[in-house]
């Protein structure tokens, strides 16, 4: 019985290791075979796949992810594969419940071809690579430049290399499969060795300069200076029409040579043409200078006959140009006229004198004897003498013509400035005829006693003679720049000064001030000042500041106000801690704790007076016990003088959590030594306000 046992515990053991491995793994299945080849739309065969271990067999599409199939596949030959890309299908066993990985590929190909073609290409060889679609042998024959077939037999890998060549040479190559598929058909390939860096060279024909059109045109040799053949397209240079010709070396003597193109340029015969030579000129002119460079693009040089122009003579004269030699010309002879007029002066009549600024006279552009023309300045100016010169109209044969305009200058009246005065004295009056003798009225015609302002006088119209203006400044009474004063009782007095600020001199009444009493002073300015009186006050400020006392709302109010009482009605400036003073003595939600206050007599006559004991009892409305030395307990601080008071603390259940005196430690957020969650707690504290005991309720945040 035991030799029983221990055999069945072995053969259990034998086919979980041949089923998986000691590490729980399905080894693959085997497949049979993993490369296939088919031709376009053969039949087909299932898939095949042989097992380990008495596995059952999945076959899958993808390489992951997926439904499987426990039937094996039979692959498509309806579509041929893509570039020569297989179908790629997926195969596992599953052992005791355990999938082999990962898949297993068997690769299908359909319509599979040698794909011939040259991979590497030097100087002096040639290597041909292509595809074995499942086969080992194959026949080839190629040739050299059309030379001899050379064949053989080739068995793996899939390349062949052809050595030992020149450079340019070709190579056609063809490789037939032996025993392969139907539709693995032979394939050829051709390709031409490259040339080495070392035997390129390019024909160094020197440039054809431009010539005339018509010319004979130079040849073209079959040899360059370098001394490489070969043929020339088009092989004869054209004498009418620029173009490029492009030289191609001989393919056999001159392989690894590279064409050279020259860009040949043929000059069309031009037409003299000439700008700027007048067909009129005026009898007498300067001549005009006929010029030896015609206007074209590329000029054309030459003489002329006559060859220069007469204008003493009237009437027309021809001049004939004649090109020089060796130009793209294709006249021999052009020709000008030119025709010789008389001279016509202009006859406008004199401009007689006008007074400055009134209308001038308008300058027309025809003559009275018809000549037409621009005048320099176009417009006669209303203001200045001037010289308006006429200028005829280029092609008429006028002379200019120059009128000398006189403008009279207006005079201006001569009335003395009026001085300064004071408001509400005696105004001057004005004049209706100026000193020099010019008559007109003023605006206003009245001069004003009380307000400055400027007098215009206009002379009348038969007058030749400006404007004049005369500013007349009313002064104003000035008051003195004094001002209130303001002091303590009993201080030392300032001086009434007999001279203000903005530099008035007079007297004062009352003029020493009383430093007890409140009062009014009157100063009275001196004559000949244009001054008014000025009365200030003086304002005798008592001590009034003696003592302070405050109150505080209700302790946990939601708004503590601190109110601060000065014990003597006083004009005064409150301050709450370091915060700045203001006019009322009400600071509201003040936080918890001790502060200090501070009252200041505005006037400065008393001294001010600090109070720094004002407690405000509140709670913090959370804490964060997270040991960063930061809120990380909760008590109710503002009452640790109270070390007789009880705080309460409660989960929202109503549990006691813990019992605190506000002069402890306080709660760190844990309870039997568990820190507690972040939540509200609830508290009641009793305290003793105004020795009256009081008991307060709320709640507080935990957070974490």
């Amino acid at each position: 019985m035991k030799k029983g046992i221990i055999l069945l515990v072995f053969v259990c053991f034998a086919d979980l290791f041949l089923g998986s491995s000691i590490f729980g793994q399905t080894p693959p299945p085997t497949p049979n075979p993993q490369y296939l080849y088919y031709c376009l739309n053969e039949t087909a065969t299932p898939l095949s796949a042989v097992p380990s271990g008495g596995g059952t067999l999945r076959w899958y599409t993808a390489v992951t992810g997926g439904a499987f199939s426990i039937t094996a596949p039979t692959p498509s030959t309806a579509t041929a594969a893509t570039g020569g890309s297989p179908i790629t299908y997926y195969v596992t066993q599953l052992v005791s419940g355990v999938e082999s990985t990962p898949r297993t590929p068997i690769y299908v190909y359909v319509n599979q071809q040698l794909d011939l073609y040259c991979q590497t290409v030097t100087p002096n060889s040639i290597k041909f690579d292509f595809a074995n679609t499942g086969q080992s042998s194959f026949t080839y024959s190629y040739t050299i430049d059309g030379g001899l077939p050379i064949t053989g037999t080739h068995n793996a890998p899939s390349n062949f290399t052809v050595a030992g060549l020149n450079e340019k040479q070709t190579v056609v190559f063809t490789l037939t499969a032996i025993g392969a598929k139907p539709c693995v058909t032979s394939q050829t390939e051709s390709c031409t060795t490259i040339c080495s860096p070392a035997s390129i060279v390019t024909p160094n024909f020197t440039a054809i300069a431009p010539f005339c059109s018509g010319t004979v045109a130079p040849t073209l040799g079959p040899i360059s200076p370098n001394n490489i053949t070969g043929t020339w397209s088009p092989a004869i240079v054209s004498n009418t029409t620029s173009g490029n010709y492009v030289f191609t070396p001989d393919p056999v003597l001159f392989p690894c040579a590279t064409t050279q193109t020259l860009n040949v340029t043929v000059t069309p015969l031009a037409t003299p043409t000439f700008t700027g030579i007048p067909t009129t000129v005026c009898q007498n002119a300067t001549p005009p200078i006929l010029p030896l460079n015609s206007n074209n693009t590329t000029a054309i040089s030459g003489t002329w006959s006559p060859a220069s122009v007469n204008t003493a003579v009237l009437g027309p004269v021809t001049y004939s140009f004649t090109p020089n030699a060796g130009q793209c010309t294709s006249l021999t002879l052009s020709t000008v006229t030119i025709n010789i007029v008389p001279v016509v002066t202009p006859n406008f009549a004199n401009i007689p004198p006008f007074c400055f600024g009134s209308t001038a006279p308008l300058l027309t552009n025809t003559s009275p004897n018809g000549i037409i023309g621009t005048w320099s300045p176009v417009n006669i100016n209303n203001v200045a003498n001037g010289t308006y010169v006429f200028t005829p109209n280029a092609n008429q044969c006028a002379t200019t013509q120059t009128l000398n305009v006189v403008v009279i200058p207006k005079t201006t009246p001569n009335f003395v400035a009026i001085p300064s005065f004071c408001s509400g004295s005696t105004a001057p009056s004005l004049a209706s005829t100026s000193p020099n003798g010019i008559s007109g009225t003023w605006s206003p015609a009245t001069i004003s006693n009380t307000t400055s302002g400027s007098y215009v006088f206009t002379p009348n119209t038969t007058e030749c003679a400006t404007t004049q203006t005369l500013s007349v400044v009313v002064n104003p009474l000035i008051q003195p720049s004094f001002t209130d004063l303001s002091i303590c009782s009993g201080n030392a007095v300032p001086i009434l000064k007999n001279i203000s600020p903005n530099g008035i001199t007079g007297t004062w009444v009352p003029s020493v001030i009383n430093n007890t009493t409140s009062g009014a002073y009157v100063f009275t300015p001196n004559p000949n000042q244009c001054a008014t009186s000025k009365t200030i006050n003086v304002t005798v400020n008592q001590s009034t500041l003696v003592n302070v006392d405050w109150t505080v709302t209700e302790a946990f109010s939601k708004n503590q106000i601190v109110t601060i009482n000065a014990t003597v009605a006083g004009d005064y400036l409150y301050q709450l801690d370091d915060g700045p003073f203001q006019e009322s003595p009400i600071f509201e939600y003040v936080s918890l704790g001790t502060h200090s206050i501070t009252v200041q007599d505005k006037n400065g006559c008393s001294p001010p007076i600090t109070r720094n004991n004002v407690l405000v009892i509140d709670y913090p409305k959370f804490f964060t016990p997270n040991n960063d030395n930061y809120n990380d307990t909760w008590n109710i601080f503002s009452l640790a003088d109270q070390s007789n008071s009880k705080i309460l603390i409660f989960d929202r259940y109503g549990k006691l959590l813990k019992e605190l005196r506000p002069n402890g430690l306080g709660w760190d957020g844990t309870y039997i030594g568990q820190p507690m969650p972040a939540n509200d707690y609830w508290f009641t504290v009793e305290y003793t306000e105004q020795d009256v005991l009081k008991k307060f309720k709320s709640h507080f945040s935990l957070k974490r």
